[in-house]
């Protein structure tokens, strides 16, 4: 087994394709109980989040009484980060305190100042630092996704056309779960299709990554301006909003109100995919932006394993980082 003994865990892009492989399956294996072993025994944990969370903080506190640690949250509001306490300061005294640091940081007024806020935490703490969703990644979201996969199909989840489409929503999201698919597909040899309007162009730093990455993996990323055109052939229909990274927000508001149906995932358009398809969203999702309730709600959707499968990937890295 591959040693991540105390890195830390901000971005797939830091790991080979060896080490996520280990660690889906030894997610797989905690789901199936694997010795119910209480492998945190004694330890503290810290959640630091700096926006709301549902899944991703109740899972990483089951997941850490469930390995036998302690779990506490703090919002970046109730520290004395609310009173402009530096953040080498923060993460120098919690890491004192904590055996990690679980991080949740973005405001995509201000692209990139979450994974620099999680860089800088990271460079200070004497303990490791996991992204639980920046501006750029959300890595622990999509290893569940992944462990989804393969949970339903097997080693042959590689082989699987799956399609990552953009969809509407009023907020503007991270593009952290696009890049971190984008970036685990191409290093695992998957193939990724990503559908999506112009102007909802990915960081060049991820589609650089991706287009080296999968020359070795033996995979295919391939882009994709027309949504219909896209779901043509899908095993997998993934819908997912992502906040521009280029137009001003004036402008991006406009341009996702005239384009909002057509990028919409409906019963008709789903049925462009291959028969017995399966639907992915990694939650929250309003009924009727980035689909519509009768394929969310469907039996061939997997939004609510994709939640499950949070608490047992977090419990793999979790053990494997401690």
């Amino acid at each position: 087994m591959v040693n991540l003994r105390n890195r830390d865990f901000l971005s797939l892009k830091d790991f080979k394709k060896e080490e996520l492989e280990t660690l889906l399956e030894l997610g797989l294996e905690m789901k199936r109980g694997l010795d119910h072993k209480e492998y945190l025994s004694k330890k503290t944990l810290g959640l630091l989040f700096s926006v709301p969370s549902t899944r991703t903080r109740i899972s990483f506190q089951v997941a850490a009484r469930q390995l036998g640690a302690h779990a506490e949250y703090f919002s970046n509001t109730s520290l004395q980060l609310a009173n402009k306490e530096s953040i080498r300061d923060t993460a120098s005294v919690m890491s004192r305190y904590l055996d990690a640091i679980i991080v949740r940081w973005y405001d995509m007024r201000d692209y990139g100042m979450g994974r620099r806020t999680l860089e800088k935490l990271a460079e200070y703490a004497d303990c490791p630092v996991i992204n639980a969703l920046d501006d750029k990644d959300h890595p622990c979201q999509v290893l569940a996704d992944l462990m989804t996969l393969k949970e339903v199909y097997g080693e042959s989840y590689k082989e699987k056309k799956i399609v990552f489409t953009w969809g509407y929503a009023e907020r503007k999201k991270s593009p952290g779960v696009t890049h971190s698919l984008l970036t685990a597909a191409a290093q695992l040899g998957m193939n990724l299709r990503i559908a999506h309007p112009k102007g909802f162009e990915l960081d060049e730093e991820y589609t650089s990554f991706a287009s080296q990455a999968v020359k070795s993996s033996g995979g295919t990323i391939e882009y994709c301006h027309d949504l219909e055109e896209a779901l043509e052939g899908a095993d997998v229909v993934y819908a997912k909003t992502w906040g521009s990274l280029t137009l001003p927000v004036e402008e991006e508001n406009r341009l996702k109100l005239d384009i909002r149906d057509e990028w919409c995932v409906t019963k008709e358009r789903f049925k462009l995919a291959n028969e017995g398809a399966y639907f992915m969203n990694c939650l929250p999702i309003i009924r009727g932006d980035e689909a519509t309730a009768d394929v969310i709600d469907s039996k061939q959707s997997l939004i609510y394993e994709e939640s499950e499968n949070r608490l047992h990937i977090q419990k793999a890295i979790l053990t494997s980082l401690l």
